[in-house]
């Protein structure tokens, strides 16, 4: 069986995807999709769409090695195009050259867009979705997730919060007749790298250009440090895990660039250590009225939050340093259970992506001998 993908982005993420999947190819013909070994399974990538490369599209699987090398040496990558040209992202999508849509483009915190009409597109079309992006979940999730089961197509993404560490999947596959009440964690590397610097007597500013020397900070890191991506992907777990319809701007949100070295000095001194946690909780309004984006239940809604807290030091939370990321998960059966991700890379988020293809892999095996 031939998977054939088409790439939406081609940073550091969508190529280390590549060079996986090249790289795991024999093992991934062998022992996938797990039918009795009767179908050998090839990942084929048939396009992949830039904002500073270019576009290319060939129905008999692109030249990797040759995207590689074009994307790495700033290059274009329309010289790899087979077949009538494509003007943009949808009609690429739209080409029919391909069986499932890697959603992979930079995030937009504020409207998650073009990122949701990418992944409206595919499905629309008849593609399965993997999205890394966290825009969609946060900003269109019902929608994407319904329209997914009306197309009966699967719409995925594991690497969407702690890279490629397997939340959803343990969530959707392991959590049977569950109901999650509330999570806390840690979920930027950035901010956490900034704060552990800092109890070393290090100030603001120059953590912060550790961070973007390391390549985990951007030119910018206000997305980061004022608490945006620590926001959205709070959103995200509400949305899938609690069954919540939030938004980024929902979350009450307040970032890290208040916290001083001193306050780090002064906490400790209490057997405490500075976090920016991100959590929410199930809570009864004061009104018999939910709210219009409340989970399901009368009267009930979710709180949620990202802020600097001081926790203690036997707290997990503040046994997390550096970029390593923590989610606890309160839940009405096995009440809490935790998940650590120690310093993670783009590998690993390429690996979350790997995990969600193959998943669809199995999917369409079970559709074709069912």
């Amino acid at each position: 069986m031939v998977l054939g993908l088409i790439l939406i982005g081609f940073g550091s993420v969508g190529r280390e995807f590549a060079r996986l999947i090249e790289r795991k190819r024999d093992e991934i013909k062998t022992r996938y999709p797990q039918d009795g070994g009767s179908r050998d399974l090839t990942l084929r990538i048939t396009g992949i769409a830039t904002g500073r490369h270019g576009l290319a599209a060939n129905p008999a699987g692109l030249n990797v090695q040759a995207a590689l090398a074009a994307v790495q040496s700033d290059g274009r990558l329309d010289g790899l195009h087979v077949g009538a040209p494509l003007r943009d992202n949808l009609e690429l999508i739209r080409a029919g050259i391909a069986d499932v849509l890697i959603e992979l483009s930079p995030l937009n915190p504020q409207t998650g867009q073009p990122a949701i009409d990418h992944c409206r597109a595919a499905l629309e079309n008849g593609l399965h979705v993997v999205t890394a992006n966290k825009g969609p979940l946060a900003h269109a999730y019902r929608e994407l997730r319904d329209l997914a089961a009306q197309h009966k197509r699967m719409f995925l993404f594991e690497s969407t919060v702690m890279d490629g560490a397997p939340i959803f999947s343990t969530y959707r596959e392991g959590l049977p007749a569950t109901t999650i009440t509330g999570f806390r964690a840690i979920l930027n590397s950035t901010t956490n790298f900034i704060l552990t610097q800092m109890e070393q007597g290090i100030s603001f500013g120059e953590a912060v250009r550790q961070a973007q020397a390391m390549g985990i900070a951007e030119a910018d890191p206000s997305n980061d440090v004022d608490g945006w991506d620590s926001a959205t992907k709070t959103a995200v777990l509400v949305n899938v895990l609690m069954d919540g319809d939030m938004r980024p701007t929902d979350v009450e949100r307040t970032g890290i660039r208040a916290v001083s070295p001193e306050m780090l000095r002064e906490v400790a001194g209490r057997g405490q250590r500075v976090k920016l946690v991100c959590s929410a909780r199930r809570e009864e309004p004061l009104t018999p009225f939910p709210s219009p984006r409340s989970a399901r239940g009368e009267g009930e809604r979710i709180i949620g939050r990202v802020a600097p807290e001081a926790v203690s030091l036997d707290d997990p939370l503040a046994l997390t340093t550096g970029t390593t990321s923590i989610l606890q998960l309160r839940s009405d059966t096995l009440k809490q259970l935790t998940i650590i991700e120690h310093d993670p890379e783009p590998a690993q988020t390429a690996f979350g992506v790997l995990a969600d293809v193959l998943a669809i892999a199995r999917h369409k095996v079970w559709e074709m001998i069912s």
